[in-house]
């Protein structure tokens, strides 16, 4: 396909690093829209791995998609690259590990286009990969979305909010990104809109990592922290939300002292004791395997 931008109602933004095995997974899902005109653009930010580059290179001869290589920048230099190649109206960005269902795109445009003041559409959300079963992000509200994302980053939105907000803070390479953008498009007014039914399935690794648990105590402050200068006026207009969620944190911190300072106090005063404790625990836990699995034994025995 060629690399001129060709009009489209809704663009599908997929970076790439080094995924080259979950990309068929991923495009596969996308392939399978029921929505169409659907464009999809490939943006491999600086692969190195050889399967990777060997997929990437086979999907040059696709013609449903179009791939757009750049030196390694970070997934929201990748987002941006990718949107800003087409003109479309509406984007859906996917990581390349992830999987939507068939109708997600169809079924979140005809929310935007019914009502201007949802600004991006999500949905429900499943796990799969090391661990399976339903994703419970917590319902939408600014008191926690101040200091935590209740919105994945696969939601679907306008190219007018985007280049509105200047695009994703292309300096935020560690994570959060997402929850910056996301926060950036809601400050302008409007709200999202969530789909009750599950149309995103989001992969843990094998080692039961994701982007947000391998990020450092360092990091997450720091993201943090750009996400607070990047919308002071959204927090300033939304105090009251933030000082609700900092107590209703700080009650509950104060209820488990509480409940568990006598547990505490034993810990720190007799500290080779809670250490036998540990030892008998383990020792049991060991024993109690050994009698499954000697009955489990019995039972393989008995039916042949």
């Amino acid at each position: 396909m060629s690399s001129q931008a060709t009009a489209s109602a809704v663009t599908a933004v997929i970076p790439v690093f080094d995924s080259g095995a979950t990309l068929p997974e991923t495009l596969a899902s996308v392939f399978a829209q029921t929505y169409v005109p659907l464009r999809i653009v490939v943006v491999d930010d600086g692969s190195t791995d050889p399967l990777t580059l060997q997929v990437l290179d086979e999907l040059r001869g696709d013609q449903r998609l179009q791939v757009i290589r750049q030196e390694n920048a970070g997934p929201s230099a990748a987002r941006n690259a990718g949107i800003a190649a087409t003109d479309g109206e509406y984007f859906l960005p996917l990581d390349s590990d992830d999987r939507i269902s068939p109708t997600y795109v169809a079924e979140a445009v005809a929310v935007l286009e019914a009502d201007p003041q949802i600004r991006l559409v999500y949905s429900r959300a499943e796990l799969f990969g090391r661990y399976t079963g339903p994703w419970r992000l917590p319902d939408f509200d600014w008191a926690g979305f101040l200091m935590h994302n209740q919105i994945f980053h696969a939601a679907v939105f306008r190219r007018a909010d985007w280049s509105a907000v200047g695009g994703y803070d292309e300096t935020m390479r560690r994570g959060r990104e997402d929850h910056d953008f996301v926060m950036r498009v809601l400050g302008r007014g409007g709200v999202p809109h969530r789909l009750d039914a599950v149309h995103y399935f989001y992969r843990i690794g094998p080692d039961g990592s994701s982007v947000n648990s391998s990020m450092t105590r360092e990091d997450l402050i720091a993201a943090h922290a750009q996400i607070l200068r990047n919308n002071l006026q959204t927090y300033a207009d939304h105090a009251e939300d933030w000082f609700t969620f900092l107590f209703r944190q700080h009650d509950e911190i104060m209820d488990l002292r509480h409940r568990y300072a006598l547990l505490e106090r034993m810990r720190t005063r007799f500290p080779r004791a809670v250490g036998m404790m540990k030892a008998v625990r383990g020792g049991a836990r060991r024993i109690a395997r050994l009698i499954r699995s000697v009955f489990e034994h019995r039972g393989r025995s008995s039916s042949e």
